[in-house]
Order: C-alpha cells, then sequence, then structure tokens
C-alpha cells in the first residue's frame, strides 16, 4: 500500500476531527491523521499546482488525500473500509447526480468524519456551457449533496478553475450576476 510510505496524512475540512493512530482501536502502527487544515475559500481561492503557484501549508511527509467523482456503490465502501482501517480522514469531492442514487452512502462519509464537497450535478465540462447551466450545475450539485448530509458544501472546479473564474468575472461584470 503506497500510504505506508508516507510519515502522515492531512484531512482538508471544515470541521472535522482528525483521527490519530493511537486512538485507532489498538492499532498503533495505523497512519492515522496528524493534523486538519481548515481551508477558507476566501485565503486559499486558486489553490493547487497544476494550475496555480499557491499550494498549501503542507510539511514535509505531509499528503492530501481525496476521492473524486462519487460516491459509487462499488468503489465507495472499500474505500471508506481502507481509510477506517487506517484511522485516515479524507476529502470526498462527489457528484450531485451519483449523490441523489446513493444518499446512505454520503451520510456514511459524513458519518465516519470525512470532508465532503461537490463536483457539481452531473460533472459537466463547465467552461462549455452557458452561464446559467454553469450556475445550475453548480446549485444542483450542492443542492443533492445536502439534501443527504447536515453540513453545507460549496462548488469545487477541479482543473478548470481558472477557466472558470475568469469567465465567471467577465460574465458577472457585464450582467450583473
Amino acid at each position: 500500500m503506497y500510504l505506508r510510505h508516507a510519515a502522515c496524512l492531512i484531512s482538508i475540512c471544515l470541521g472535522v476531527t482528525a483521527a490519530k493512530a493511537e486512538e485507532c482501536h489498538g492499532h498503533l502502527d495505523a497512519l492515522g491523521t496528524s493534523r486538519v487544515i481548515f481551508v477558507s475559500p476566501q485565503k486559499y481561492r486558486r489553490i493547487g499546482n497544476m494550475e496555480y503557484k499557491e499550494t498549501l501549508p503542507l510539511h514535509d511527509h505531509e499528503v492530501v488525500l481525496t476521492f473524486d467523482d462519487g460516491p459509487s456503490a462499488t468503489y465507495t465502501p472499500r474505500v471508506l473500509d481502507a481509510l477506517a482501517a487506517e484511522c485516515v480522514k479524507a476529502t470526498f469531492f462527489l457528484v450531485g447526480s451519483m449523490a441523489n442514487e446513493a444518499p446512505a452512502l454520503v451520510k456514511q462519509i459524513h458519518a465516519e468524519g470525512h470532508t465532503i464537497g461537490t463536483h457539481t450535478q452531473h460533472h459537466q465540462w463547465l467552461t462549455r456551457l452557458p452561464r446559467e447551466a454553469v450556475k445550475k450545475e453548480i446549485t444542483e450539485g450542492i443542492a443533492s449533496v445536502a439534501a443527504a448530509t447536515p453540513k453545507p458544501s460549496r462548488p469545487f472546479f477541479g482543473s478548470h478553475t481558472s477557466t472558470i473564474t475568469k469567465r465567471l468575472k467577465k460574465s458577472s461584470s457585464r450582467r450583473g450576476w
């Protein structure tokens, strides 16, 4: 398992308590979650070293673990079992339509203390959609995920953030959105 090579893991979240390895049901050599970073969208508006110069303030040997495009009835339970076995927390970016199909998995992800974000309603290429369709994808994605969990979610644009941000700024300055 590649995760064993990391000295520690962190979870990006909005209020999830970190699980420490020593708290892992007597499993003292579990990875655990060393710390939690609270990521403010106001402070970290454009992060990720694929598109931007800024990244999260990680220490040496720290990684952020995220899972995109679920929940999946086939894979999500196996991922959750593996994370629980190592007392590791992760961030799950869920697709709204998939959350509608598997609300129990969304509840389980939340109940196990993982962070939940959204990946729009249908995981469309937002740069190819008209402004109103982009707004609808984001809004419906948030609503679908929120329907299955008591915590609010926020949109996540993945590798298309800079392009979408520019397009939305241009649209909002011209049309008041």
